[in-house]
């Protein structure tokens, strides 16, 4: 009892004597070997950066559609929008059993609808409209700075031409403010509906009726019937509309039994020909001089939709020979504020790409991976676009680099964007739990500039760890 005694106190004693040290930063370090004692510390290195020209690297497969034409205020550029689709049928189309009247249509006309729009709704555009003699590839990828003469004669005439207003003023307030549904209405050729009917009705020398076969898809309607068409913008600098939709439609009439039981009553029918995500269509932009712009040393430039992307040269060696163990690397961009007057918002979420990967990433729909592709959406209280852990990228790239140098002493020198990565604008679609499912690029009108360019090296903080020697 006495010796048990003796213990409770000596513990009571030890117990008592650290309760009073507030001092625990030796706490746990008194049983580690000096040498095996990790430390961790911050670091800072700098990363720096240029403005390329987007040039080939954005996709012109898209579900909206842009026209217009407008002189940036920023930077005199004149930017140019125009695009081409294709119409689809729904599955197994038919016009009337009967025929139509005469067999011809009534009338032809391509609408174009839209939401959004850019710049002045006063302003006068007049827009030209061409039949493709050439078909939309399905699977190949279509980029923004396409050639249109590719798919259309431009030495013919346009089938139809279109002067018009963002408002149309011809209708009237009631119209305008009730359930109208904004969009642009191109009268065309008859010679194009009349076509679309006598095919339907085409017999072969059995009589049989094969014609309905040309439309019993999109794919064979577009091959055999009808291509598409490309509309272009010739004039009218100040606008560009979003289109979200395209249609044409054949109006027809046909007789129909009265209440005397013959057909004698005429019934005013229209068929309907869908663009839009069923069928391709492509966005065509074009910049007069965006090399003024990308030649600017003083920042960088973030441009959509045609197109200034931020290129990012990372210290990766440096990084990784400075440490033995990464922790986190974090780097942020700041965007310089807008000039007065300037109506550009900054673009919501921004993709970081390796620069050698970014071809492969929009071709196979990747996700952000979190290794050589990230996501960051812009941060108004801090005026940022943060990143705010890129230490696997860091050490993805200097595992490339030394296996490559084994391989080949000159493997750097052959590979120049192994260590560089490209900002760009994107918009993402998210399934029901908040997992985004779906990247493209942002071709929304917006311009960004952003601190870097040879008069500032963008710092990259980074948390390092290592055994003391």
């Amino acid at each position: 009892m006495i010796r048990l005694s003796h213990f409770i106190l000596a513990a009571f004693a030890i117990l008592t004597f650290t309760q009073c040290d507030d001092n625990t930063e030796s706490l746990g370090s008194s049983i580690v070997p000096d040498q095996d004692i990790i430390t961790a510390r911050t670091d800072t290195l700098y990363a720096k950066s240029r403005t390329i020209i987007a040039n080939d690297s954005i996709l012109a497969n898209t579900s909206d559609v842009y026209l217009g034409q407008y002189t940036d205020a920023e930077s005199g550029t004149v930017f140019e929008s125009s695009f081409l689709t294709q119409f689809g049928c729904t599955e197994d189309f038919e016009f009337p059993e009967e025929g139509v009247v005469g067999d011809t249509a009534a009338y032809t006309k391509l609408r174009l609808y839209f939401e959004e729009y850019y710049g002045d709704s006063l302003n006068a555009l007049c827009c030209n409209v061409y039949e493709l003699d050439n078909t939309l590839e399905a699977g190949k990828p279509y980029y923004t700075n396409l050639s249109p003469e590719e798919f259309y004669d431009s030495q013919k005439e346009p089938i139809a031409s279109k002067v018009f207003n963002v408002i149309d003023y011809t209708l009237h307030d009631t119209i305008l403010n009730g359930d109208y549904t904004r969009h642009i209405e191109i009268t065309l050729p008859n010679s194009i509906g009349n076509r679309f009917i006598s095919k339907y009705y085409e017999k072969d020398a059995e009589g049989n009726h094969i014609g309905k076969n040309y439309f019993a898809n999109s794919e064979s309607f577009i091959n055999e019937i009808f291509k598409g068409i490309y509309v272009e913008c010739v004039s009218g600098d100040g606008t560009v509309l979003k289109i979200y939709r395209t249609r044409l439609d054949v109006g027809f009439d046909r007789y129909i039994k009265s209440s005397s039981g013959e057909l004698d009553s005429i019934q005013h029918l229209s068929a309907p020909f869908y663009s839009g995500k069923e069928v391709l269509q492509a966005n065509k932009f074009n910049n007069n001089d965006l090399a003024v712009l990308a030649d600017e040393t003083a920042h960088t430039y973030l441009k959509t939709p045609a197109g200034l992307f931020t290129e990012v040269e990372l210290p990766i060696i440096d990084i990784i020979e400075s440490c033995d163990t990464i922790n986190s690397a974090k780097i942020a961009f700041t965007r310089y504020n807008a000039p007065d007057g300037d109506t550009n918002k900054p673009h919501t979420t921004l993709l970081m790409v390796r620069k050698k990967e970014l071809y492969k990433f929009f071709l196979k729909n990747s996700p952000a991976d979190k290794q050589t592709s990230y996501l960051t959406t812009f941060d108004s209280s801090s005026n940022q676009y943060l990143f705010s852990n890129i230490g696997n990228l860091v050490k993805y790239c200097y595992k490339e680099y030394t296996e490559g140098i084994k391989e080949n002493s000159n493997w750097d020198l052959q590979n120049p964007d192994w260590n560089k990565v490209v900002l760009i604008p994107v918009k993402t679609t998210e399934d029901s739990n908040g997992n985004v499912v779906k990247i493209v690029h942002d071709i929304s009108i917006s311009s960004v500039r952003l601190r870097g360019g040879t008069g500032y090296e963008i710092p990259i903080e980074v948390v390092t760890s290592k055994f003391n020697d």
